[in-house]
């Protein structure tokens, strides 16, 4: 993680974003077909 550590506070911040936008996302991607399933 050493590219990690070499970051500066904004470029992490903004990564630490762009993981979370990702997570999000994929959490959605996962829970639309069980919802569909549920309602349909």
């Amino acid at each position: 993680m050493k590219w990690y550590n070499d970051m500066t506070e904004q470029q992490k911040q903004s990564f630490q974003k762009v993981i979370a936008v990702c997570v999000v996302a994929s959490i959605i991607i996962l829970l639309i077909p069980i919802v569909m399933h549920f309602f349909l």
